[in-house]
């Protein structure tokens, strides 16, 4: 699997249950823009006339407005009408102390004001211009290929000029594939963000709307997967019988080694150390030498653990908003033993990655454990949540669980299943179950040096409250059909891109010398297709196999 990213598609499915897709590279219809025709009535013809001697310089002092009797929504909207038809001008509600009136004053904008030494005086950047009537938040389709979607966004927010953090998505895709999500920002026109497909990289923005309400981390339902498995081997009856097993008995539900990253340095070893408090080693293995990845980024790493000076090796870097680079600037801002600081200045989304990837990481020791002593047995003290509660539920970042996902200690064990059984990653909000597994995370994490305590940092930053994750999970909507090919380079699935640009399959000969396996489903959020595929053929009860994990 992944031997050709490719073969491995990715569509995110939203919280109202729809699939996300590229389908269109147009900009959104023109917003209809509110009615403002009545507010035209409290700018008589000799305000106007004011407004425009106001733009000409042939008036100086502010033009002075009555807007006692409007609500707040009638006064933004006439603050709307002046700045669209006099974009040069400013407005700001004052209120009177005397007489309890109400104005809005208008004024020339200033100009850009000039030192001493006759330069810009940089000013706080005035609130950009936004229409009335449309949302607030800049939501767009993100296609990547081959890049994960935290390098895809510092690349956006570098040509935007923006920090990585002003961007929002439900969760983060993996690199190798081809994959469609969901992203906000605050207040950026759809020409800005549509004008970058122009350059020649591995992603293309498209789908774009206005919302009025911003992505938040765990905003999904789930992913649709679209897969090929290539050079299949075994009958048709060995393959339907253990596709059949996986869409009735499903997976245990392990997190996937994308979650611990790709790199020599994983994500749990990084996450340990800000759990332990040791905040100078986490910064150093972020900034680590490793093999493979941007040449700039191997530079920047290779001069810090050379030299340790952060001036030298963010120099190396063309663009600064990297995890490295904003770890760097936080140390040149901050002074070379500001480490909390340097963390800090990461966005929190990618703190959190490192922390759930060593929680990620006891989980999966806990699950292999139970597995290998208990088999799939349902335990006295077992913690159970039905099995269609969502995963976004479960793994709620915030712990903030709805009654539906408080799990309960099980009553029957005779009536209860392995699919209703969930398990803590470790936290200090979460319940344990009431039996000797709730031991065992105390004796992983004392083989780290840590305690259930460390996940309370005083530190909120590095506090992580916890959350439950069911042991088994299921596909939903499983479909799948044999393919042969002749040319293993040729593609077998078609991305949204493909779709797009009126792209076609090859045509495939009815019996080329390989056989491969199309396979389409649906997962909860938080949940690996590639530990799917690993039970699907490794099943023990399967005579077939492919290329996977």
């Amino acid at each position: 699997l992944k031997q050709r990213y490719s073969d491995f598609l990715v569509n995110e499915v939203s919280l109202s249950g729809k699939v996300v897709r590229l389908t269109t590279l147009d900009p959104p219809p023109e917003d209809a823009a509110e009615d403002t025709s009545w507010a035209e009535e409290v700018l008589p013809p000799e305000t106007m006339e004011e407004l425009n001697e106001l733009v000409s310089g042939e008036r100086t002092e502010k033009v002075t407005i009555d807007v006692t009797s409007m609500s707040k929504e009638e006064r933004r909207q006439v603050h709307g009408l002046v700045r669209k038809n006099f974009p040069d001008l400013d407005s700001v509600t004052k209120d009177q102390e005397e007489g309890a009136k109400k104005l809005i004053l208008v004024e020339k904008k200033a100009g850009r004001a000039t030192g001493a030494d006759g330069l810009p005086v940089r000013k706080t950047r005035k609130r950009r211009y936004w229409p009335f009537g449309r949302g607030n938040y800049t939501t767009f389709a993100l296609y990547k290929e081959n890049a994960d979607t935290m390098e895809a966004v510092n690349m956006i927010a570098s040509v935007l000029r923006f920090k990585p953090s002003c961007f929002a998505y439900a969760g983060t895709k993996d690199k190798r594939g081809k994959t469609c999500q969901l992203v906000s920002v605050y207040r950026v026109p759809a020409r800005n963000l549509l004008g970058l497909n122009k350059r020649n990289w591995a992603l293309v923005i498209g789908n774009v709307s206005y919302e009025e309400k911003g992505i938040k981390l765990g905003d999904l339902l789930g992913n649709r997967f679209a897969i090929i498995l290539r050079d299949v081997v075994g009958s048709r009856g060995d393959i339907e019988e253990a596709v059949q097993s996986l869409s009735e008995k499903g997976f245990i539900n392990y997190y996937g080694t994308q979650r611990f990253g790709t790199t020599s340095v994983s994500t749990q070893e990084i996450g340990r150390e800000l759990l332990k408090g040791n905040y100078e080693a986490a910064v150093h293995l972020v900034l680590k030498p490793r093999e493979g990845g941007n040449a700039q980024l191997s530079a920047c790493r290779e001069e810090w653990a050379r030299s340790g000076d952060a001036l030298k090796a963010l120099s190396l870097l063309q663009h600064k908003g990297s995890i490295e680079g904003l770890l760097l600037q936080g140390l040149l801002k901050n002074g070379p033993k500001a480490f909390v600081c340097a963390l800090l200045s990461i966005p929190r989304n990618v703190r959190l990655m490192y922390i759930h990837g060593y929680q990620s990481y006891i989980w999966n020791k806990v699950v292999s454990r139970r597995l290998r002593k208990f088999g799939l047995a349902v335990l006295e003290g077992d913690l159970v949540v039905p099995a269609d509660v969502p995963g976004a539920v479960l793994e709620s970042e915030e712990g903030k669980f709805s009654k539906q996902a408080e799990p309960t200690v099980v009553k029957d064990i005779a009536a209860a299943t392995l699919g209703d059984v969930v398990l803590p990653l470790p936290g200090y909000s979460v319940k344990y179950p009431k039996n000797e597994i709730a031991e065992w995370y105390k004796e992983m994490l004392a083989e780290d040096g840590l305690t259930l305590d460390s996940f309370n940092n005083k530190n909120r930053a590095f506090a992580m409250s916890g959350c439950y994750r069911h042991i088994v999970t299921i596909p939903r909507d499983v479909t799948w059909e044999e393919v042969t090919y002749e040319d293993p380079s040729k593609p077998l699935l078609l991305s949204d891109l493909d779709a797009l640009r009126g792209n076609t399959l090859p045509e495939q000969p009815g019996s080329g010398s390989h056989r491969g396996l199309r396979m389409e489903f649906s997962l909860p959020s938080s949940c690996y297709a590639t530990m799917a595929i690993r039970e699907l053929t490794r099943s023990d009860t399967t005579a077939w196999a492919a290329k996977a994990p």
